[in-house]
């Protein structure tokens, strides 16, 4: 599990995770895909469905809507809207140290005090709860591993909108940061889809490079609607085009429908109520979570109405209602009219018609609305919708792809992702008296163009004298592209140092990296320098009858220049360090809680089991005196009262001790249990035991293949039998004298000891094997003497010489 992508949701998050069999969804610890994005604030952090469990009632300190929030400045209208429109919990300006603009922080409680948690710190602990949903699951094939650290993924690619700022990036990045969490890339959510689509579909060779295969997809969730065109071919994916409305989603339809049964609501008791009940944050969790519900039973096909039941909905009034299918549709009109600008936006910047889409392909939770789908269908001149994509699950496992694409731990095909800018972003720098330009010449220009694919280096080139900056904003034309119109155009100011005497060439290289972000890559003063010179020298006029010298060949010098760079919204290493801090803090505190907590369930299982048990007429009471029972009784009842008034917020250790003092009493009493439960089948093994090597001994004497074996060895088997049946039998008869509420003196543990101990002696014994009989040695073959030459006396053998052979006589004579 240790490389994953994260379908970081407004509502909800979803976790998939890259293996050798492909891409898998994790399911949590309640066996569901879909995880609430929802961090609570109580004793400790709950997230995810423990946080939704107490949402209504905690609402406070309940913080979701993570996703619109990060990395906007508290004043930002996006910011607001979001706020006053959708927040019941606290939201508060954090001053930046450097006199920047206000981030946003959320006021909790957490286990009696309060704090100020940044929302990037907010969002960076959900995606750790994702990851830790991963550590789950991938230690589960572990056995006995409880720190789940060890099993926390290392890559990951987190799905976003397309539509997110250089600031809402950072933002995120930070959230991962200060979390833990390495990021590989942020992708839009829209590619990630894509991708799902894509890489599945190129195995099967569906795509051909001639004709690229242009598909539609659509994406409403929660709170956004996304339309993009991306063209396939083998072994790759461009992204076309992507539109958007970044407030048009699910919970806009639930809102309508909220809204409504108030105003019924009203009307029957009006002049009854203390107040609008949209007002109330408690009364509206409850009008829009009935309306998410009346919204989903009218959602199939064929349903007319949806009834709508509220116990106590306010002032101690009930309503009931029913919803008609034709109501509801009428309306969430202004809603379906919505859809057809992005649609039509991307149809017109690819240049394709409806029915040049080989396909629509349909995801996000939203798109199951059956109003949605028949207005979709309409708007794309009777296209069928496809739902081959699971709605919930595309975003994540595109994600997944991406992070084994891109991790150095899987070794994947090459696939190429083109991916598309969405706003145009322009340089510009600061004008200098002094220096020479082009009369025409301006001063910015748009250098990462809508559409672009990233991560890519632009460079500008500039004369300059002295210390000067550049900065990149959004061009004004990106309002068409659905920059909110009151949205900080400002993305980052670089100032460069220049020390120099004059006026000088640099080229300022500017990147969109991986994730979407500007940085400045590199400033570089250029200079042309004769080889072999660091600057250039004056050249001499040749005196009269020299030949002029040879041109010294010239090349070019780059200096590497400093420089600063600046953001509205600056996360400095120390605001992220001592965020970090605060994390391990609260991650501390919930350690302790949770251990605290185990520790108060584990002395109240064991009084309410133990109390039971010890009863007259349980299982253990016969092994238990009167006065035993009576000292556990009370006991128990003591720590049971303690328990409930001054015991309730007691500490870890204090349970503890508590427990300890309870299990020195009803300790005993369950070894006596467990005891008379062991020991009649470690009686029988022994016994068994026992018998076996009895039998061997009498066998041995007389069967051949146990010959081997010496009579002293036979002796010391059956000395050591009859002395573990002497020890057996003589402790049966003691124990058998005793009551069942006496410790026992025939204990489990000494009747496998006495097993072991007889195994020890016997086993090698019965096991000896055969000794092998020795083979005679042949007798050594007497040594060959070769035959020498016969020779004459003083007369040695032609062509022989010192210690040498003769030759051997040819077979043949030569003619």
């Amino acid at each position: 599990m240790s490389v994953v992508g994260v379908d970081f949701g407004l509502a909800n998050s979803v976790i998939a995770a890259a293996g050798r069999g492909g891409v898998d969804v994790i399911l949590n610890g309640n066996s569901n895909r879909l995880n609430p994005s929802m961090v609570g604030f109580d004793q400790c952090r709950k997230m995810g469905e423990e946080a939704q469990t107490g949402a209504s009632s905690n609402y406070k300190n309940t913080i979701k809507h993570m996703k619109r929030l990060v990395g906007l400045s508290f004043d930002d209208p996006t910011a607001q809207a979001e706020i006053k429109k959708w927040i019941p919990f606290n939201c508060v300006p954090i001053k930046h140290p450097s006199g920047g603009p206000d981030s946003i922080g959320v006021k909790v409680s957490l286990n009696g005090e309060d704090h100020t948690v940044s929302i990037e710190a907010v969002a960076g602990m959900m995606l750790k709860h994702m990851g830790m949903i991963a550590a789950s699951k991938a230690s589960e094939a572990s056995d006995h591993v409880t720190d789940l650290t060890k099993f926390f993924p290392q890559d990951w690619v987190i799905a976003i909108p397309a539509y997110f700022t250089d600031s809402q990036r950072r933002g995120l990045q930070v959230g991962c940061e200060i979390a833990g969490i390495q990021v590989q890339r942020l992708m839009h959510e829209n590619t990630a889809t894509a991708l799902a689509y894509g890489i599945f579909k190129d195995l099967r060779k569906e795509f051909t490079k001639d004709k690229p295969t242009n598909i539609m997809f659509i994406d409403m969730g929660a709170s956004a609607f996304t339309v993009s065109v991306a063209a396939f071919e083998p072994g790759k994916l461009i992204v076309k085009s992507s539109h958007f409305d970044a407030d048009l989603g699910g919970r806009d339809f639930d809102l309508v429908i909220a809204e409504w049964i108030a105003k019924q609501f009203q009307d029957k008791y009006k002049g009854k109520l203390s107040a609008d009940p949209m007002s109330k944050p408690k009364v509206r969790l409850k009008l829009m979570a009935a309306a998410e519900k009346a919204k989903k039973t009218l959602s199939p096909h064929g349903v007319k109405e949806a009834r709508i039941n509220l116990e106590c909905l306010m002032d101690d009034f009930d309503f009931s209602t029913s919803l008609k299918a034709p109501d509801y549709e009428s309306m969430c009109a202004p809603l379906l009219a919505r859809l057809a600008a992005p649609i039509e936006k991307a149809l017109a910047e690819t240049g394709l018609a409806a029915s040049e889409l080989a396909s629509v392909e349909i995801v996000g939770g939203s798109t199951r609305i059956g109003c949605i789908k028949r207005e979709l269908t309409k708007l794309l001149d009777g296209q069928t919708l496809s739902t081959t994509m699971n709605a919930d699950e595309a975003v994540a496992r595109g994600a997944a792809l991406q992070s084994a694409i891109l991790s150095p731990r899987f070794k994947v095909l090459p696939y190429e992702i083109q991916e598309s800018q969405p706003y145009p972003i322009k340089i510009s720098w600061d004008q200098q008296a002094g220096v020479e330009e082009d009369a025409d010449a301006t001063n910015s220009v748009v250098m990462f163009d809508r559409g672009l694919n990233f991560p890519i280096v632009r460079r500008v080139t500039l004369k300059r004298a002295g210390d000067f900056t550049v900065s990149s904003a959004y061009d004004d034309s990106a309002l068409q592209y659905g920059l909110p119109t009151g949205a900080p155009r400002d993305i980052a100011t670089f100032g460069i140092k220049l020390a120099s005497d004059g006026e000088k060439k640099v080229r300022v290289n500017v990147k969109q990296d991986i994730h979407g972000v500007v940085h400045l890559s590199s400033a570089q003063m250029v200079e042309e320098v004769e080889e072999g010179e660091d600057a250039p020298a004056e050249a001499e006029a040749p005196k009269e009858g020299e030949e002029a010298p040879a041109e010294k060949k010239k090349k070019v010098k780059k200096t590497n220049l400093e420089f600063t760079q600046s953001r509205p919204l600056d996360w400095s290493k120390d605001l992220i360090n001592k965020a970090y801090e605060e994390e391990v803090s609260m991650a501390n505190i919930d350690r302790i809680v949770k251990e605290t907590s185990d520790m108060r369930n584990e002395l109240e299982s064991y009084i309410y089991d133990m109390r039971d048990k010890i009863s007259s007429s349980s299982q253990l009471a016969d092994y238990a005196t009167d006065e035993e029972k009576a000292a556990f009784t009370t006991k128990q009842e003591t720590i049971e009262n303690w328990l409930y008034e001054d015991g309730f917020d007691a500490t870890k250790s204090v349970y503890a001790e508590k427990l300890a003092e309870l299990k020195q009493l009803g300790g005993p009493i369950e070894t006596r249990s467990v005891e008379a439960s062991g020991r009649p089948g470690a009686l029988s093994a022994l016994q068994a035991n026992l018998e076996r090597y009895k039998q061997w001994v009498n066998q041995s004497q007389t069967d051949a293949k146990y010959a081997h074996i010496t009579d002293e060895e036979r002796g010391t088997c059956h000395a050591k039998c009859d002395e573990v049946s002497a020890w057996m039998y003589d402790l049966m008869d003691k124990q058998g004298g005793l009551p069942m509420s006496a410790d026992p003196v025939l204990k489990v543990g000494d009747i496998n000891y006495k097993s072991r101990d007889l195994n020890n002696v016997c086993s090698p014994i019965m096991r000896k094997p055969v000794p092998k009989k020795e083979e005679p040695k042949p007798a050594p073959e007497p040594e060959k003497k070769e035959a020498e030459p016969e020779t004459m006396e003083g007369v040695e053998p032609e062509g022989a010489k010192d210690g040498d052979k003769p030759d051997a006589p040819e077979d043949k004579m030569e003619e």
